[in-house]
C-alpha cells in the first residue's frame, strides 16, 4: 500500500518547487539595473515669451526621446554673459549656455568652453555655415561652439501708419528714415521710429553705410576708429535721433518722432512695434515669431512688412547675429550635454525649432530651402547688402560693446555734451584694451 504524504508536506514541497523555479529564472534573467538619471542645466536669455515656449517644447521632446536625461531650463534676463562668468567663479555654472559671438573670445580665453571638436564628428560640423562658426574658433584652431541659428537686422514698418501719413513705402536711405519718422509723428501723433538708447552694434551699419570700415579693437590705438570723419558725423547723427526726436520735440510741446521702447510702455522693440505704438523699428529675425505669437491680429503683409536696413551713400550694410550653445568645460556629464546640444543644433532639431516654429534663420546649409520656411524669414534672405557684418569687434567685444553703448546712452539722455562723446568713448575703449 503506498505511503500517504501529509497535506502540509505536499504544500511545502510545492512552495519549494515554485521558489526554486523563481530563483532559477532570476539567475538566468537578472532584473535590469535602474536607469540612473542625469540632470543638466541649460541657461539662455529670451527674446520674449515666444522663444521661451519654443525651447520648452524642444526640451520636452528631447526628454521624451532620452528619459534618462532631464534638462532644467534657466532664463537670465539681465547681463547674461557677466552672470555666467560670475557663476564659473562661484562653481555653479550651468552645463550648457548661450554664448554670443561678441563674448566668445572671452569665454575661450578663460577656458570656460568644452571643445566641440572632441564631441562632434567632422561631418556634423561641416553642415554649418563657415562664417557663423568662425567667431567660435580659438587661437588653437579648435571650435568651441556651433551656431544654433542666426539673424540679420531688417527694417520692420507699419503699413497702416505709413498710409495714414501719406507714405506709400519704406525709407531706402538713412536720411529718408529720419524724414519719414518726422512725417509719421506729425501726421499720426505716433512716433515714427523706436531705437534702443546706446546699442553700438545697431549704429555700426550707419557708419559702414557712410564709408567706415568694420570696427576692430584689439590693441591700444585702435580706438582711432572713432576719429574717422564719417564716424564722427554719423555717431552724432545717431545720438541726435533721440536727443532731437524725443527730448527737443517734447520740449517744444510736439509729439516725439523717435522713442525708446519704455517711452511707449513697451519692454523691447518687438513689443513696441507689435502694440502699434511706433511705425518703424530695426530689429532681427527673432522678432518675427514674437509678433506672430503675441499679436496674431497684426498680420504680416497686410498690417506690417519688412524692408532692408537703409543704405548710406557708400554702402547698404546689416548686422548678422549668432549664438552658440556653449558647453561648460567642467561639466560632469559632457556626453549627455552633447546629446542635448546635438538634438537642438542638428538638422532635425533646427528644422523643427528654427524652420517650422519660425524661430530665426537656420545655421545649417540648405535648410533655408525648406518649403516650411516662413515667408517673413525668406523675405529677409532675399535682401541685397553690400556688407553683412558679424557682431564681433575684437577679443574683448562684449565688454567693449557695453562700455561704448553706455557712453552713447548717456549722450542720448542729454547727460553728456556732444563734444565729449568721442573723447569719452575713446577713453572707455583704452580702459578695456589696457592702453
Amino acid at each position: 500500500m503506498p505511503t500517504k504524504v501529509p497535506k502540509t508536506t505536499a504544500i511545502l514541497l510545492v512552495v519549494i518547487l515554485i521558489l526554486g523555479i523563481a530563483v532559477a529564472y532570476l539567475v538566468l534573467n537578472p532584473p535590469a539595473k535602474p536607469v540612473e538619471k542625469v540632470y543638466i542645466r541649460f541657461a539662455g536669455w529670451s527674446a520674449g515669451e515666444t522663444e521661451m515656449k519654443n525651447y520648452e517644447k524642444m526640451i520636452k521632446r528631447f526628454e521624451e526621446q532620452n528619459p534618462n536625461i532631464e534638462v532644467k531650463y534657466e532664463v537670465i534676463t539681465q547681463m547674461f554673459h557677466e552672470n555666467i562668468l560670475a557663476s564659473f567663479g562661484a562653481g555653479v555654472a550651468p552645463d550648457v549656455f548661450y554664448v554670443d559671438t561678441s563674448w566668445a573670445p572671452t569665454f575661450v580665453e578663460k577656458g570656460a568652453l568644452y571643445p566641440v571638436d572632441e564631441l562632434a564628428s567632422p561631418e556634423f560640423i561641416n553642415q554649418f555655415y563657415d562664417f557663423l562658426i568662425e567667431p567660435f574658433r580659438g587661437k588653437d584652431g579648435k571650435i568651441y561652439g556651433l551656431p544654433k541659428d542666426w539673424s540679420m537686422l531688417a527694417l520692420f514698418w507699419n503699413k497702416k501708419l505709413f498710409a495714414q501719413a501719406g507714405l506709400s513705402g519704406p525709407p531706402d536711405t538713412w536720411e529718408e528714415l529720419l524724414e519719414y519718422a518726422k512725417i509719421i509723428a506729425d501726421k499720426t501723433g505716433k512716433p515714427g521710429l523706436a531705437i534702443y538708447l546706446g546699442g553700438f552694434n545697431r549704429y555700426v551699419p550707419v557708419a559702414i553705410g557712410y564709408g567706415a570700415p568694420k570696427p576692430w579693437f584689439e590693441k591700444p590705438g585702435d580706438e582711432a576708429w572713432f576719429d574717422r570723419p564719417e564716424v564722427k558725423e554719423t555717431l552724432i547723427w545717431y545720438i541726435n535721433l533721440y536727443r532731437e526726436g524725443k527730448l527737443a520735440r517734447e520740449a517744444e510741446g510736439k509729439a516725439p518722432y523717435v522713442v525708446q521702447p519704455a517711452d511707449v510702455g513697451a519692454g523691447w522693440l518687438g513689443d513696441a512695434f507689435g502694440k502699434q505704438e511706433v511705425a518703424m523699428v530695426i530689429s532681427g529675425n527673432w522678432m518675427i515669431p514674437f509678433l506672430a505669437d503675441q499679436f496674431p491680429d497684426f498680420k504680416f503683409g497686410e498690417d506690417w512688412d519688412i524692408a532692408p536696413v537703409p543704405k548710406g551713400p557708400k554702402a547698404r550694410a546689416t548686422m548678422a547675429y549668432t549664438v552658440a550653445l556653449g558647453i561648460n568645460s567642467k561639466t560632469e556629464n559632457p556626453k549627455a550635454v552633447w546629446k542635448f546640444v546635438e538634438f537642438i543644433l542638428g538638422k532635425e532639431g533646427q528644422h523643427e525649432l528654427v524652420v517650422k516654429m519660425g524661430h530665426t534663420l537656420p545655421s545649417i546649409k540648405g535648410l533655408e530651402e525648406s518649403p516650411e520656411m516662413w515667408p517673413q524669414h525668406k523675405k529677409t534672405l532675399g535682401f541685397k547688402y553690400d556688407k553683412v557684418i558679424v557682431f564681433l569687434w575684437g577679443p574683448k567685444s562684449g565688454e567693449l560693446e557695453g562700455k561704448i553703448s553706455d557712453v552713447m546712452a548717456a549722450a542720448m539722455r542729454g547727460e553728456l555734451e556732444l563734444d565729449q562723446v568721442i573723447p569719452t568713448i575713446k577713453e572707455a575703449v583704452r580702459s578695456v584694451l589696457g592702453g
